[in-house]
């Protein structure tokens, strides 16, 4: 494998993967994807649970924020060096490791809450161990995927992974819901730790290509290197610029949104009923991703992006429900898509040996901005009106988008890529 030129992953004309079952007739594919959804239902409990889980200890609306802070930080602090060794090690051990590591978090609070003697700093603790799991997780998985599925599959596989973890989002939070009810949080606790003892086995028995690993070096310039490769790319370069302002927005409207939805639109039903939309459109924008194959992957994936505004801009004077909660739809829709091309079109424009790292930069701008405008949200809209920071949300989601297709003559440039470079036949990767 060619460690200078596009990520390698299984050559299309040697599997019987391609045709009308997709990536999931190739083995590699079908245990990871396997895994990320199993993971995905347990974690889709977890909101919910968590919640009510401080509630029951009475820790409060401050003690739900140390924990729920605690696993963001702990999240944004770890991806970086999780994406550093994702491309230093074997992918999959990477994943293993950060499954056992979650596993061991989830079963621990689960014992904890099920014997009644937790207390706030101890699942603060435990969250922000389970944050660095998902930290080293997120970035060896990104990369993984190209090394699982034929070239020409890799962008049905994204969606693939896209749509079962949209699909999770509908539905977990009414049965985490349902569990809390009936048996209490712990349990939830407990079915998510199980589900990643499904994901490490799955990813354990999968046997894929071995990426080359880049030549030993400091850490610090491992990260460097991370950094150059994303300045290579115009268009990544571009496109984090674009992230880290569409956060802020997602984070400005994420506060704000609740107080309009209970002042003008009838309450905590309409809010639930606004942000369950979200994962809906999702679902249904993966199955458009699915299908669609534009030539400029990432071009569409920015003009489609720009349609994420319309959520807080049907907020600002307030659309009758139904109309919000098609622009929430059409939000979840957006996201879904243009992030199915995206990674497509990075897994198969980055160096192999650098696609972690610059996949932990992906992910680090898309956890940390957010917290941003989640903090900047109460303090613009008592200065200025929530009408106009709303106003100022949706902007930011949709007018960077634009302006990147518009002037970025790079990101209109990158083409589609399906089938890899020749290259020599690389090892199995046995872990």
């Amino acid at each position: 494998m060619d460690g200078n030129g596009p990520p390698q992953g299984i050559r299309s004309q040697d599997v019987s993967g391609v045709g009308r079952f997709g990536p999931l007739k190739e083995r590699p594919f079908r245990l990871l994807w396997f895994a990320r959804t199993g993971s995905s239902v347990g974690d889709s409990l977890i909101p919910v649970a968590l919640a009510f889980a401080v509630i029951g200890i009475h820790g409060g609306a401050l003690g739900l924020g140390a924990v729920l802070g605690a696993r963001t930080v702990a999240l944004g602090t770890s991806t970086i060096v999780g994406g550093v060794w994702a491309d230093r090690l074997p992918r999959r051990a990477v994943m293993v490791s950060a499954d056992l590591l979650r596993f061991a978090t989830e079963a621990a609070t689960a014992v904890l809450l099920l014997e009644g003697t937790a207390h706030v700093w101890q699942l603060a603790v435990l969250q922000s161990a389970a944050g660095v799991g998902a930290g080293f997780f997120t970035p060896a998985s990104t990369a993984l995927v190209p090394q699982a599925v034929s070239a020409g599959n890799l962008q049905k596989a994204n969606s693939l992974l896209s749509m079962s973890e949209s699909g999770t989002r509908i539905f977990g939070p009414v049965v985490s819901a349902a569990i809390v009810a009936g048996a209490g949080p712990g349990w939830c606790f407990a079915v998510d730790a199980a589900s990643f003892l499904v994901s490490a086995s799955f990813v354990g028995a999968m046997r894929v290509e071995a990426h080359l690993p880049p030549v030993a070096q400091r850490f610090w310039r491992d990260v460097a290197d991370g950094w150059s490769e994303v300045r290579r790319h115009r268009w990544l370069t571009a496109g984090f610029l674009g992230f880290a302002l569409g956060n802020l927005g997602i984070g400005i409207y994420l506060v704000l949104g609740p107080f309009v939805a209970n002042d003008h639109l009838g309450g905590t039903v309409a809010w639930g009923l606004i942000i369950g939309a979200i994962p809906v459109g999702g679902l249904l924008g993966a199955f458009v991703a699915y299908r669609m194959r534009p030539e400029h992957p990432v071009a569409t994936a920015f003009a489609i992006w720009s349609l994420c505004g319309v959520l807080p801009f049907s907020l600002v004077r307030p659309f009758p429900l139904p109309v919000v909660v098609v622009a929430a739809a059409i939000l979840g829709a957006s996201i879904l898509i243009g992030n199915a091309l995206w990674e497509t079109a990075m897994q198969q424009h980055v160096r192999p040996d650098r696609l972690a790292r610059v996949a932990s930069i992906d992910a680090l701008l898309s956890i940390g901005l957010m917290p941003i405008g989640q903090a900047l949200a109460g303090a613009v809209a008592a200065g200025v009106g929530t009408p106009e920071t709303l106003l100022l949300a949706g902007t930011l989601m949709c007018v960077p988008n634009l302006v990147v297709v518009v002037f970025v003559r790079e990101v209109r440039s990158v083409r589609r890529r399906d089938e890899p470079e020749p290259e020599a036949e690389p090892a199995l990767s046995a872990f």
